[in-house]
């Protein structure tokens, strides 16, 4: 009776048991969504946008991303929120690589800081020194990394997993939409997850990439506790880690499968921030259309009035006012980020040069010019109004 007086929309009968974590489809239901469902993977490293990725595209009529639903257990509605509909929460088919920060996962952060100060132990000889797991450590494992050969897929695989999922999804939909940073380094094992028993896979991706330095700073920003042993170099290791991890599954599997510019134009897209906020509208209205949905006007002006104009500035200001100010030791720090990583990084993304990051300090301090020039075509597309931001 007390309980019914103070939780009068909670059945009694629930009160006793666990929530739902599954959907309830059979197998066969379930393959009759995928025939007729697109099933959309976001996959990008932390504070590099995907969010806003994920809102605006879930404004869109035809995209359902994973909230809360009338058929979902009110009692595990606050995980949606927390989670930030992250995918890679919602289920629990494979593994977390502790991004769902447990308490092992703290205990060995804990204990890799204070073996940092025991004499002779390195995490070159002694690999649990190192964690290599949760945000900004993550890809560092080789072992982080699930492809098509996974002992992980099968058919009761797809169904689990599919289940989980659609408890947060609008399923009357046409395209399912989920987001998670451990996509970039899982992408083979979703394609092949939901191609089973079908000729052809139903999963779409989209990569995003941001400038390492943004990414790092940015991460450093909002990790909190959960990165405050992390260095700026161990940061930019870390995206470079995820990013070959991604560029090699894409050479290997969807490309040699496909062809380069089948898989590129069919089954997934990358983007880079930096010139998705330079033509915010045309970069969302190629999405939606790339999705076979019919454009909306009012997705597309959301989407641009979420879109900063130069999302890095701000970083780049403070990197480059740090670099200036603390003079030596930071331009030491800064040549080691290149010797060891400036030429892996210009292979992944050509126009992210960290050689030129002096050059580009001297313009943003000195001469109050923005980080990053706009084509000509951009800033057409401006004057027109095309852009608001």
């Amino acid at each position: 009776g007390l309980i019914k007086w103070f939780f009068p929309e909670v059945h009694l009968l629930k009160t006793f048991q666990r929530p739902e974590t599954h959907r309830g489809l059979s197998a066969e239901q379930v393959r009759a969504h995928l025939r007729n469902h697109t099933l959309l993977h976001i996959g990008a490293l932390h504070r590099t946008g995907a969010n806003l990725i994920w809102e605006a595209l879930h404004r869109h009529p035809g995209i359902s991303g994973h909230t809360h639903k009338e058929h979902t257990d009110q009692r595990i509605k606050p995980l949606v929120g927390l989670y930030k509909h992250e995918g890679l929460k919602l289920q629990s088919l494979y593994p977390k690589w502790g991004l769902d920060h447990t308490r092992h996962h703290k205990l060995r952060k804990w204990i890799g800081q204070v073996a940092k100060h025991i004499p002779y132990v390195d995490h070159t000889v002694f690999s649990w020194v190192r964690l290599r797991e949760g945000v900004g450590r993550f890809a560092l494992n080789p072992e982080h990394h699930l492809d098509e050969a996974s002992s992980l897929i099968s058919e009761e695989s797809q169904t689990r997993l599919f289940n989980e999922w659609a408890l947060f999804w609008d399923l009357d939909r046409p395209v399912l939409m989920e987001n998670s940073p451990t996509n970039m380094v899982i992408s083979p094992f979703l394609h092949r997850l939901w191609s089973l028993g079908e000729d052809s896979s139903p999963a779409r991706f989209i990569f995003l990439r941001r400038h390492p330095l943004a990414v790092a700073m940015s991460t450093k920003t909002a990790g909190g506790r959960s990165v405050d042993d992390l260095s700026i170099l161990d940061l930019v290791e870390h995206w470079l880690a995820a990013e070959e991890r991604l560029a090699t599954d894409l050479g290997q599997y969807f490309e040699m499968s496909a062809g380069q510019d089948a898989a590129r134009g069919w089954t997934y897209r990358m983007l880079t921030l930096e010139a998705l906020a330079q033509a915010p509208r045309r970069t969302f209205e190629d999405l939606i259309s790339w999705l076979g949905l019919e454009a909306s006007e009012q997705t597309t002006k959301a989407f641009e009035s979420s879109i900063r104009a130069d999302p890095d500035a701000r970083y780049f200001r403070h990197y480059c006012a740090v670099l200036l100010k603390r003079g030596d030791k930071m331009m030491q720090m800064h040549s080691d980020l290149i010797s060891r990583f400036g030429a892996r990084i210009r292979a992944v993304e050509p126009s992210y040069d960290l050689e030129l990051v002096p050059e580009m300090c001297k313009k943003t301090l000195i001469e109050g010019k923005p980080p990053v020039e706009l084509p000509e075509e951009v800033e057409e597309e401006r004057e027109e109004g095309l852009d608001p931001v």
